[in-house]
Order: structure tokens, then C-alpha cells, then sequence
């Protein structure tokens, strides 16, 4: 699991230097991220919470200035599905070594 991670931060620190998708993204992943890890701990439906975060913040962005930017809400979401992935991964794996 912490390999994982370390992995996961590694490729993302790595890219974030990257221009092809821009920093901001990035910021909008580890968003989502975080949101899912608060989501899975309050039992909401997988990816819910940082959908919903995602699109939040869109809809502020678009009354701000007038832009409803669908990559970045992609980019939030996509976020909590690479965190609920490792999170139901670590669950299946407790799971089995407390079923032995």
C-alpha cells in the first residue's frame, strides 16, 4: 500500500512539472483525492464525494468569471477514483488476513 502511494506521488510531482496538462489539474486530482479519503470515512457512495466537490467548485468558477471547465472537474473525479481504488484495495486486503 505505501509503495503505492509513493508511487502515485512520485508520478504526479513528476508530471505536475510537465506543461502538456498544466499544474492546475493537479491540484484538482490531489482536491479529489483528499475529498474521497473524508467521503470514504463519512460511508458515502464511492467517488460521490469528489464529484460533488469537483462540480462545486465548476459552478463557483463559472458564476466568478463565466467558465464551467469539464477537465477540471474530470480531473477532481479522477482523483477520488485512484484514491477509492487503493482505498477498497487496502479494505480486500485487511479483509482477507483477518478471514485466515
Amino acid at each position: 500500500m505505501k509503495k503505492i502511494l509513493v508511487l502515485f506521488a512520485v508520478v504526479a510531482v513528476s508530471c505536475a512539472s510537465t506543461k502538456s496538462i498544466g499544474t492546475d489539474k493537479y491540484y484538482h486530482a490531489a482536491a479529489g483525492a483528499a475529498t474521497e479519503v473524508v467521503g470514504e470515512k463519512l460511508k458515502l457512495p464511492p467517488t460521490a464525494s469528489s464529484f460533488a466537490i469537483g462540480f462545486a467548485k465548476e459552478v463557483y468558477d463559472y458564476i466568478d468569471y463565466g467558465k464551467f471547465d469539464v477537465k477540471d472537474l474530470l480531473a477532481t473525479w479522477v482523483g477520488g477514483i485512484i484514491v477509492r481504488y487503493i482505498i477498497k484495495n487496502k479494505n480486500e486486503k485487511e479483509n482477507n488476513k483477518s478471514d485466515r
